[in-house]
């Protein structure tokens, strides 16, 4: 038996409430499997975009220079 045919029968027996809360709760996990998707998919281009010999900078690399 699948999950969603195990779903069925604990399905029919919600209430209307039960039901809209266990949409939003699955419209949450979604999101969040989709934010997680996202998130690999940045650390992967990144890890693409800059190799093992880059250098390290400092906070003084990142500030300003007044003057100049």
């Amino acid at each position: 038996m699948n999950e969603i045919a195990a779903l069925e029968p604990l399905l029919e027996s919600l209430s209307q409430d039960r039901l809209r809360q266990l949409i939003a709760f699955a419209r949450f996990l979604a999101a969040e499997d989709e934010r997680d998707e996202w998130q690999s998919f940045g650390k992967a281009q990144l890890a693409k975009a800059y190799g093992t010999d880059e250098p390290d900078y400092s906070e003084l690399d990142f500030r300003p220079s007044f003057g100049t």
